[in-house]
């Protein structure tokens, strides 16, 4: 852990309380020149950190500042992090970086244009949610990088439990829900090199709504944001959590045990649901009616199976894979 990150840590136990220079470089080994020096650095980043003569430092407001060297200190695995004010997408952003063979992980305070799946937009007002995509070259093969959407869900779920205690729940495929109602979105995208026909570049889009924010009238009633987070929260360490979980999940790759993680995260599986077509056209908010369906299990591959409930197929199962369809419960 960096000098920056050991001493935030400290600032933060002390709940707005002084500690002097000389306890700091006593706890942690170091100057008192040393401590100077990553304070000044800390606030050069943006943190609220009050100097006073002969009393010490303090942390004035335990605010939300995105660092990228705290955030790269925090996780497991080297990377490089990017931090932007504000960004059309964070996922387009990906798109333009060179190499990727070192993990990068990008996070904007703001998406000007934020995308969901089948063409949607991800409403990303500033400073009230964590917009990051993790771009990397897989070393895997095509039947582990099908899996890679529910292993960034998993890592959501992970990560959110470890920082806040809550337990979401998974709509197939991509959609993160909280009491209810929606509170992330994932859209992850993948390069083919057309020479070898292997997956170049992975690109997973991460949106999370943190923080109380008034949302547009057309998803109001649908989406939340972490209400019940502890007084400490913040988007550095959600972040570093979500990156953790993801590769180590796909470091420690174990397919059985992860599909069974996944099942028991899901909040539809038994459930009635509307299957909708991939057609705009056919998207519920242009009028879409959806079949009626029962969500019966997820398969090896990710894919949903369903019985049909009503139609031409009435009682016949099919597995439905991404890309082919949008999901609502039938309520």
């Amino acid at each position: 852990m960096s000098t920056k990150s050991q001493i935030l840590e400290i600032l933060h136990g002390r709940d707005a309380e002084y500690i002097s220079g000389q306890e700091l470089a006593s706890t942690l080994g170091l100057s008192r020149n040393s401590i100077w020096k990553a304070i000044g650095k800390l606030q050069d980043e943006g943190f609220e950190i009050e100097s006073r003569a002969g009393v010490g430092y303090r942390l004035v407001q335990k605010g939300d500042v995105l660092s990228a060297s705290c955030i790269r200190d925090a996780v497991n695995i080297p990377c490089k992090v990017h931090i932007l004010d504000s960004v059309d997408s964070t996922n387009n952003y990906a798109k333009t970086l060179g190499d990727v063979t070192i993990p990068n992980i990008i996070i904007a305070n703001e998406q000007t244009k934020g995308r969901g799946r089948m063409g949607r937009s991800f409403y990303s007002p500033p400073s009230k949610g964590l917009y990051m995509t993790i771009a990397f070259c897989p070393d895997f093969s095509l039947d582990k990088s099908m899996l890679v959407t529910a292993v960034s869900a998993l890592a959501v779920c992970r990560a959110f439990q470890e920082v806040t205690g809550l337990g979401p729940k998974i709509k197939w495929v991509n959609d993160v829900y909280l009491h209810g109602r929606k509170v992330c979105g994932i859209l992850t995208e993948a390069e083919t090199n057309f020479e070898t026909g292997n997956i170049s570049r992975i690109i997973v889009g991460i949106g999370v709504n943190c923080f109380e924010q008034n949302f547009p009238e057309d998803i109001a009633g649908s989406a939340t944001y972490i209400k019940d987070a502890p007084k400490d929260f913040n988007r550095m360490a959600l972040a570093a959590s979500i990156v953790n979980n993801f590769f180590d999940m796909l470091n420690n790759f174990d397919k059985k045990k992860l599909l069974r993680e996944y099942r028991s995260r899901s909040m539809i599986l038994g459930q009635q649901i509307l299957l909708y077509g991939t057609s705009y056209s056919d998207m519920p908010e242009h009028g879409g009616k959806g079949v009626r369906a029962r969500a019966i299990d997820i398969d090896e591959n990710g894919g949903l199976i369903v019985e049909y409930m009503e139609g031409r197929r009435s009682r016949q199962m099919e597995t439905i894979t991404s890309g082919e369809v949008t999901i609502r419960k039938d309520i």
